[in-house]
Parts: structure tokens; sequence; C-alpha cells
């Protein structure tokens, strides 16, 4: 039965209560736009490309043309963190999934493994996985920037809902490249 309210509404119809209800869909839908804004509470680690072997701790200050680098980024690769948003506690794991270097000088290359390079490592020995060697200088013009954007997929768990989301993180670092020239004196 429905009572009449001021300016005839049904306030108690059963038809219109269904339609109040969030569905299953909407509520998933709801949930993971809220996640998607709780990304930034999950302080993922710093994505400044990393050299190998370092260019600053050479005499020259440089990366040299046709010295095989590595490249790498510093961090965990598994963050996670438990967020409280509109009274609802959000599980997130962000599991790191690739990096991608943009080398500044028109190339660019996504790695799925990134070792550190070893302090032990003989010196011009290439990356097994992830390096790069420059074919150009970009002194003295300047640097290079190189960009590395990792690449996140971070999964939501909220009020028995779970899903997932891709997510990336950006850092920049300038970075000279010269030649070396052997000049034989008899």
């Amino acid at each position: 039965m429905c009572r009449e309210a001021p300016g005839g509404v049904c306030t108690d119809d059963p038809k219109t209560k269904a339609k109040s209800k969030p569905t299953q869909a909407r509520l998933i839908g709801s949930l993971s736009q809220v996640a998607r804004t709780l990304i930034v509470k999950l302080q993922l680690p710093d994505p400044t490309p990393r050299f190998g072997p370092d260019p600053s701790v050479n005499e020259w200050k440089m990366a040299a043309v046709g010295y095989p680098l590595w490249l790498w980024t510093d961090g965990p690769r598994v963050v996670s963190s438990r967020v409280r948003a509109y009274g609802v506690t959000f599980v997130l794991r962000a599991d790191w999934q690739s990096t991608t270097f943009d080398m500044g000088d028109g190339h660019h290359l996504t790695c799925t493994r990134t070792p550190v390079y070893p302090a032990n490592t003989k010196p011009g020995r290439k990356s097994p996985s992830c390096g790069y060697t420059y074919l150009t200088s970009s002194l003295p013009k300047g640097n290079y920037t190189v960009t590395a954007t990792t690449n996140w997929r971070i999964g939501w768990r909220a009020l028995g809902q779970s899903g997932s989301i891709p997510g990336t993180h950006t850092g920049q670092w300038s970075l000279p490249v010269g030649e070396l020239n052997a000049l034989v004196v008899k």
C-alpha cells in the first residue's frame, strides 16, 4: 500500500525502492573509481632512471658514445597499502610490470627485467636484459633527457569486491653523452 506524501509522491512504493538500490555492476564501478583516486596513496618508488656504470663518477662526467649502459629504476617491485575513504577500507597492491625508457635521442625501449649494475661487472659488459648504447653525442649542444616510465598493475579490494587498474609513474634524468677519441703520439 502506498501513502501519498505532500505533492502526490508515493514514498514507500516497492518499485521505487528497488530502483534506488545500487546494482553490483554500479557498486564495482563506483569502487573502481574511488580506487583509481587512491593510487597516489601507494607512494610508488622513485622512477628516476639509473645508469651503470654511473657516468657521473668517471673522469669525463658523461656517458660515452658506443659504450653500453645498464638501465633500471630504484625501489621495490610490489607496494601495498590499506586506505580508508568514504567510510570504506580499500586494500591496494601495485605490482611492477615493466619500465619504458625514452632515451632522449629518438629511441625508446621497454624492459620487463631491470637488474642493477653490479660493482664488480667487467667494463663494457652489456646488460643481460635492459641496456642501451648511444650512437650519437648530445654534447656540446646539451644533454639527453632520459625519461623512465614505470608501468604498474594495481589491484584493489573493498566491500567484498575487487578489480585492477593500470598505473604509471614517470621520472627524468639529464644525461650528457660525448665522444671519446684516442690520439696516438709517437
